[in-house]
């Protein structure tokens, strides 16, 4: 009810705006005369962008009152649940901008109206909870850059050296989100994805891709959160399974197969102790929650074989810009 009063007022504000814009034109004999009639609809054209600015400014400020709104029926509904939980649904930022990307035509690019709106979104979520933000820099900015560009250009940002100091700050904060490199396909050290808390349990666990929208060439980054999964129609997930040192990939593939699993290889951390599985972290195609029964139906027909298969989390699935 509160989104479609909103769009109602969007449409009846912007079809305003539109109407406004019926200027007459006289033809004019002269230089002069048409000299005025320039400058006239150029001054009635920069009127128009200033009506526009006028309602697209109060439109945001009535939608920080609609998320207001949202926020206290969430905190009615459920006291016990407060903070970055109920208020960090990254399903739902990524079904809102998949709906206007669908709609949207004309000059301005899909990824410049998804940077706006993700500021507008991040103001509303900063608006909701307050949180921290920790980012793995490393040696380079870029993560922080798409930390920003995700969460907002002045949300302030916590920098550290290594992935799992990133995991670690948010599995001590609940109230947190990190943003994390994509691991590599074969870790050289301990796999910093193997500490991410399994579906259903306390802990960060992975729950967007940066960019939602973005180009070929752009960096990419996982972000991470004491926050359940949700689907959003169109998913990824991430899985982690510990299998015997003496089982193949092939059979491991076969095994996954069978299940009904449609997975590729992202990252394999390899263990000193041979005595201890191996991990690997699989992205499967679709949404997979702790219960699902294709992941009953692996263990049962891996065996001894596998230890552990359990989802770490996952992301609604990225839009690519072409523009």
């Amino acid at each position: 009810m509160l989104a479609q009063r909103f769009e109602f007022c969007l449409a009846r504000r912007i079809n305003s705006a539109i109407e406004a814009r019926a200027i007459p034109i006289e033809q004019s004999v002269g230089s002069g005369g048409v000299m005025r009639k320039s400058t006239d609809m150029l001054e009635d054209l920069r009127s128009e962008i200033d009506q526009i600015d006028d309602a697209l400014h109060d439109l945001l400020m009535q939608r920080a009152e609609v998320s207001g709104e949202i926020a206290k029926v969430k905190q009615a509904r459920d006291p016990q649940r407060q903070g970055l939980v109920p208020a960090f649904r990254p399903a739902r930022e990524a079904a809102i901008l998949r709906r206007l990307l669908s709609r949207h035509k004309g000059s301005i690019p899909d990824r410049v109206m998804a940077r706006i709106w993700r500021e507008i979104i991040a103001a509303s979520l900063r608006a909701q909870a307050n949180f921290q933000l920790h980012v793995y820099a490393g040696d380079h900015q870029e993560l922080v850059d798409l930390a920003h560009g995700h969460f907002g250009s002045f949300m302030p940002v916590r920098t550290h050296t290594r992935p799992s100091l990133v995991v670690h700050a948010c599995a001590e904060e609940p109230n947190s989100i990190g943003v994390v490199p994509l691991p590599e396909i074969e870790e050289p050290k301990a796999a910093w994805w193997a500490q991410l808390a399994p579906a259903g349990d306390r802990g960060p666990r992975v729950v967007a891709k940066l960019p939602f929208v973005a180009g070929e060439q752009d960096i990419s980054a996982y972000a991470i959160a004491a926050v359940e999964q949700e689907p959003s129609g169109d998913d990824r997930t991430l899985i982690l399974v510990e299998f015997a040192p003496s089982v193949s990939r092939t059979k491991l593939r076969s095994l996954l197969k069978t299940a009904g699993l449609d997975a590729r290889l992202v990252a394999a951390g390899r263990l000193m102790d041979k005595k201890v599985p191996d991990e690997l972290l699989l992205e499967v195609n679709g949404f997979v929650g702790r219960g699902d029964p294709r992941l009953t139906a692996l263990s049962e027909a891996a065996g001894d074989m596998i230890g552990r298969v359990t989802p770490i989390g996952g992301f609604a699935n990225p839009i690519l810009a072409l523009d």
